[in-house]
C-alpha cells in the first residue's frame, strides 16, 4: 500500500533489532508503538457485515439479494 511513515519504519526496525538481541522490553515498547500508530493513522476498512434477514408472504416473489447486500424491491411482485 502507499502508506509511508519514517517514524513507523523506525519503530518496526527497532522492534526487529530488539527481538534479535533478546530485549523483550524494547521489543514490546516498539511493537506497541507501531501498532498504536497504525490504529491512529492508517485507514481501516470494515470487514463485518450484519445479517440481512428477510421475511415474505407466500404469494410474493422476485426479491433478489444483490452482491453489495442491498435488496432490490423493483422486481417484487404479487402472484
Amino acid at each position: 500500500m502507499s502508506y509511508q511513515d519514517k517514524e513507523m519504519d523506525a519503530l518496526i526496525d527497532a522492534a526487529r533489532k530488539a527481538a534479535a538481541e533478546g530485549d523483550s522490553a524494547g521489543y514490546d515498547k516498539n511493537v506497541r508503538g507501531f501498532i498504536g500508530k497504525a490504529f491512529d493513522e492508517v485507514p481501516r476498512i470494515p470487514l463485518f457485515q450484519p445479517y440481512l434477514n428477510v421475511a415474505m408472504q407466500k404469494n410474493l416473489f422476485g426479491l433478489p439479494l444483490l452482491v453489495p447486500r442491498q435488496l432490490d424491491y423493483r422486481t417484487l411482485a404479487k402472484g
